[in-house]
């Protein structure tokens, strides 16, 4: 496959394919390079920010305590949820499983889920990892169960004789069916058939309340029976209209925000009759030669993580505090484990906006120059508990948001030639830009004076601050 290919392959699968990646990767084969990326499936490897044997009142609640420990233990709770944000944003930047990571991250706005209990979230996040290229309803079932969409949902609170619809509903509106394919009735019948799934809080595992169960018949989809929630999983994955659901979120994130219905039925269909396995459907779009068609091909705009790892990622990027990744996340509008609701974040144009405009574009030149930076935040966020303890840390230490990190400029430059200037801006448009269609003859770019590493940094930045590195 050529390099473009090789890149958008990259975007998608991952986040973005690295200098070094990019070297010979025009003698590797479609076949060969999508292989790669399903190798190594079993070596999955958690995020561990904390131990459930370390858990504690600092993230089971703040009940009979005074106001001083109150603080102290909110504080402790918002540290660890900042740590786990960004311990998985690193994980995004280096590990070399990236297509399990970008599923990860898929599902992650697929299943929007905000827990401030960093357990739960942790929790839910490796349910999620270890699913994201299996079975559908495994995945579904593990997020069903987990506490921390149970307590999101108000899953707690449904009971029989008062039945909670929340869970119910965005089962079916926002994880299986979407609108259209349901009755409110179903509604009403599945939340008394999950009646009792809670969990509980000494295992932090899921609990099914059997006091608390609903055993009397149940109407769904035009059936009768004793259901429970797993039956309710069962009959909605039954319904090929969910396959479809699935394919269609899919491919409008890994191919076009742009839907084609025809190659979504068709993708669809075999999701179904596949038995909703997910790496067959995602090995068939990475090898279908649509997807490599010239309208799908820097046709996404990055969302802010996307921007912030591939970024990071293409320039080997390490960082030292947790705090400035946070609240770069913030001011671009998308911070890990935080959506705005259950119908997880927006995509496309929506990501661009007055506020974050500038500052996206500056990010990469931010970067290799790892500069401080102060960005006034919306005014919701002013009231952000985590982004408040994050900015008064960082006040105590006399200074702006640093962006703490650090660029091997050595090893970074080593894949490219200098010999001839205008060859090396061109050599890193190619590698920068997935259009690939801006050189030096008509990018009206003037080539600094100075050393090599000034120029080389001098192109990096022009070229990160380009419309086209906002694309994917």
């Amino acid at each position: 496959m050529n390099q473009i290919e090789f890149q958008h392959l990259m975007n998608r699968a991952g986040f973005g394919a690295t200098p070094a990646e990019l070297v010979n990767c025009d003698k590797k084969s479609r076949a060969e390079v999508v292989n790669g990326l399903f190798a190594g499936l079993s070596e999955l490897d958690d995020i561990v920010v904390i131990k459930k044997s370390e858990v504690d009142d600092i993230v089971m609640g703040l009940k009979e305590k005074n106001p001083d420990t109150i603080k102290m233990d909110r504080k402790m709770r918002t540290e660890k949820n900042t740590e786990l944000n960004s311990t998985w944003l690193r994980k995004m930047m280096t590990a070399k499983a990236q297509l399990t990571e970008k599923m990860t991250f898929f599902w992650h706005g697929h299943f929007a889920c905000r827990d401030e209990n960093p357990f739960f979230a942790q929790d839910l996040n490796n349910d999620i990892r270890n699913n994201a290229l299996g079975n559908f309803k495994n995945l579904l079932l593990a997020v069903a169960r987990s506490p921390a969409m149970l307590n999101f949902l108000n899953n707690q609170q449904n009971k029989k004789g008062a039945p909670n619809e929340n869970f119910a509903r965005e089962v079916m509106e926002l994880f299986t069916l979407g609108r259209g394919n349901y009755t409110e009735n179903d509604i009403k019948e599945a939340a008394r058939a999950f009646t009792g799934w809670s969990f509980d809080k000494d295992t932090l595992n899921f609990y099914f309340r059997e006091k608390q169960h609903d055993f009397d018949e149940k109407h769904f989809f035009g059936k009768t029976g004793n259901f429970d929630g797993k039956d309710i999983i069962d009959m909605i994955l039954y319904k090929e209209e969910c396959a479809r659901f699935i394919a269609g979120k899919v491919y409008q994130f890994f191919v076009n925000d742009v839907r084609d219905e025809k190659i979504i039925d068709d993708l669809g269909h075999r999701f179904y009759m596949s038995d909703y396995d997910i790496s067959s459907l995602m090995k068939e779009i990475f090898m279908a030669d649509w997807f490599y068609d010239q309208k799908n091909i820097g046709s996404r705009i990055k969302s802010p993580v996307e921007l912030i790892v591939n970024t990071s990622r293409w320039l080997g990027a390490e960082y030292g505090g947790n705090e400035a990744l946070t609240f770069v996340q913030r001011i671009l509008g998308q911070v890990l484990f935080n959506p705005p609701n259950v119908a997880g974040w927006p995509n496309g144009k929506r990501w661009i906006d007055s506020s974050s405009l500038v500052f996206r574009m500056d990010f990469g030149r931010k970067l290799i120059e790892v500069s401080d930076f102060d960005q006034r935040l919306k005014a919701d966020d002013d009231t952000d508990p985590n982004m408040t303890m994050i900015k008064e840390k960082m006040a105590k230490k006399g200074k702006l948001f640093e962006l703490d990190a650090r660029i091997n400029w050595e090893e970074l430059s080593k894949h490219f030639s200098f010999s001839n200037d205008v060859a090396l801006f061109n050599q890193l448009s190619r590698a920068l830009l997935v259009t690939g269609n801006v050189d030096y003859a008509t990018a009206g770019y003037s080539l600094k004076d100075g050393d090599t590493n000034m120029r080389f940094k001098g192109v990096l930045t022009y070229l990160m601050s380009r419309p086209e590195f906002q694309l994917c």
